[in-house]
C-alpha cells in the first residue's frame, strides 16, 4: 500500500460513513451509534495504515487525535433528530481533516480548501441576523482564495497566500473571524470539534511554509500576534456569552503560538503539546457549555448560577477544564508553553510582557466564567439535572488527554528528527506543489 492510497483510505472512511448515515436520518439513536462506530473505525484505520504514511510522531499524534475527538464530541450529545446534520458534518469534516494531514501536496491543500468551503457553507446555512456569521463567511472565503492562489503561484507569492489561508484556521487577527464564528454560531458538537480541527489544520499548513517566510512577513506576523493577544483578551473580558469568551480566549492563546513561531523561526516538539492542549481545553469547555444549552437553552453568562451543589459532576469537570485552559500544571498548556520558552531556538524578548498580560487576563475571564456558573445564588425555580454518564465520560476523556500531554515526554510529539530536518522537509514539500 502506497502512502497516497493509505491517505485516501483514512480520509474516505468517515466521509463514506457519513453518506451511509443519511439512511438513518430519521432514527437519531441509530445514527449516533453508527457515527460513533465510524469514528472508532477511522481511528483503527489510522493505526493500520500508520506504517505506510512515514509520518513523524507529532503528525501521527494529530492523526490519532482527530477521530478520537470526533468520537468524544459525538458521545456527549443528547439523542435528538435536530442534531443529525451536525453529527453527519462532523464525520465529513473529520474525513477532510484527515485528508489534509495524511496526503502530500498538491492533494493536501485541496482537502484544506474543501474543509474551509464546508465550514463556510455551514455558517451560511445557520446564519442569523448577527454580522459575525457574515464576517466569518468572508474570512473563510479569503482563506479559500489564499489556498487557490498558493496552488497556482510561485514563491514568495504562494508562501504569503498560503500563510494567510492558514491564519483563518489557526486564528491570527485580523483573519480570525471564521474561527470565532464557527465556535459561536454553529450548532451541536461542531464548535467543540472545530476548536481542535481548525488550529491543527492551520498549524499543519503553516509548518510547511514557515522556513520560506520572508523577513518582512515574519516581522508582520510577530506584531499581529502581539496585537492579537491584547485584542482577544479585551474582547474576552467584554463578552456576555460563554462560547464567545472561550473563542476569544482561544484566539489569545493561539496568538502566542504565532508569536513564538515568528520569533524562534522554527518548530519544536513542545509546540505540538501546546497547540493540542490549548485546543483540547477550548473544545472541552465548549462541549460542557453545550451540555448546559441542551438543558436550559441559549442564555447569557449571568442567567445561570449556583450549579455547584445541584450538578457536582459538571462543577468538578468544568473547574478542571478551566484550570487546564488557564495553563496550570499538570496539564498540557503549562508544560507545552514552558517547554517552548526553554527551547534552545527561542530568544527571550520584550514580547513576553504581552504574554504575561494575556495570561493575567485569562485568569480573570476564565475564573469569572466558572465562578458565575458554579457559585452565586442557586436558582431553585429551574430543574437541574447533572451530567449523564456519556456526557461525563466525554469530558473525562478530554481531561485525561490534557494530563497526558502535560506528563508525557515531548519527544513523542516531534515533527521530525530535528528542527533542521523539519525545515528542510517543509521547503521541499511546499516547493513541490507550487511548480
Amino acid at each position: 500500500m502506497t502512502a497516497q492510497i493509505a491517505a485516501l483510505v483514512v480520509a474516505g472512511i468517515p466521509i463514506l460513513g457519513a453518506l451511509i448515515g443519511l439512511l438513518m436520518w430519521n432514527k437519531p439513536e441509530s445514527l449516533k451509534a453508527w457515527l460513533l462506530i465510524v469514528a472508532l473505525a477511522s481511528l483503527s484505520a489510522i493505526v493500520w495504515t500508520s506504517g505506510h504514511m512515514f509520518s513523524p510522531p507529532g503528525k501521527l499524534f494529530f492523526l490519532f487525535l482527530l477521530p478520537l475527538m470526533a468520537f468524544v464530541t459525538l458521545l456527549g450529545q443528547p439523542v435528538h433528530a435536530g442534531q443529525a446534520h451536525a453529527w453527519l458534518l462532523t464525520l465529513v469534516l473529520l474525513g477532510l481533516g484527515l485528508g489534509v494531514l495524511a496526503s502530500e501536496a498538491p492533494v493536501s491543500p485541496i482537502f484544506f480548501l474543501f474543509l474551509l468551503a464546508v465550514v463556510a457553507l455551514m455558517l451560511f446555512r445557520d446564519r442569523s441576523q448577527s454580522a459575525d456569521a457574515w464576517w466569518g463567511i468572508g474570512a473563510l472565503g479569503f482563506g479559500m482564495i489564499g489556498v487557490a492562489v498558493a496552488l497556482v503561484a510561485s514563491p514568495p507569492v504562494s508562501v504569503v497566500a498560503f500563510a494567510l489561508a492558514c491564519a483563518t484556521a489557526l486564528p491570527l487577527a485580523p483573519f480570525h473571524k471564521g474561527y470565532v464564528a464557527a465556535l459561536t454560531r454553529l450548532p451541536g458538537n461542531l464548535p467543540a470539534f472545530l476548536a481542535l480541527l481548525f488550529p491543527v489544520m492551520g498549524f499543519h499548513g503553516l509548518i510547511a511554509v514557515l522556513p520560506q517566510f520572508p523577513d518582512v512577513l515574519s516581522i508582520m506576523v510577530k506584531w499581529l500576534a502581539l496585537v492579537g493577544m491584547l485584542y482577544a483578551s479585551l474582547k474576552a473580558l467584554t463578552q456576555f456569552r460563554a462560547a464567545s469568551v472561550i473563542a476569544y480566549g482561544g484566539l489569545a492563546f493561539l496568538s502566542m503560538l504565532w508569536w513564538y513561531l515568528s520569533t524562534a523561526g522554527s518548530s519544536a516538539p513542545q509546540i505540538v503539546v501546546y497547540l493540542s492542549a490549548v485546543s483540547l481545553a477550548g473544545s472541552g469547555l465548549l462541549l460542557a457549555w453545550f451540555m448546559l444549552r441542551a438543558r436550559y437553552g441559549e442564555m447569557g453568562l449571568r442567567a445561570l448560577s449556583g450549579l455547584a451543589q445541584p450538578m457536582p459532576r459538571f462543577a468538578i469537570a468544568v473547574s478542571l477544564l478551566a484550570l487546564a485552559a488557564l495553563g496550570l500544571p499538570p496539564f498540557g498548556v503549562f508544560s507545552g508553553f514552558m517547554g517552548l520558552l526553554l527551547a534552545p531556538s527561542f530568544t527571550w524578548t520584550s514580547g513576553l510582557l504581552v504574554v504575561i498580560l494575556t495570561w493575567l487576563s485569562a485568569s480573570w475571564y476564565l475564573f469569572e466564567l466558572v465562578q458565575g456558573l458554579l457559585f452565586g445564588r442557586r436558582q431553585t425555580e429551574r430543574r437541574h439535572e447533572d451530567l449523564r454518564d456519556p456526557e461525563l465520560t466525554s469530558l473525562v476523556i478530554v481531561l485525561v488527554l490534557l494530563v497526558a500531554l502535560g506528563v508525557l515526554p515531548s519527544r513523542l510529539f516531534g515533527l521530525g528528527t530535528s528542527e533542521g530536518a523539519i525545515q528542510r522537509t517543509a521547503v521541499v514539500e511546499f516547493s513541490a506543489w507550487t511548480k
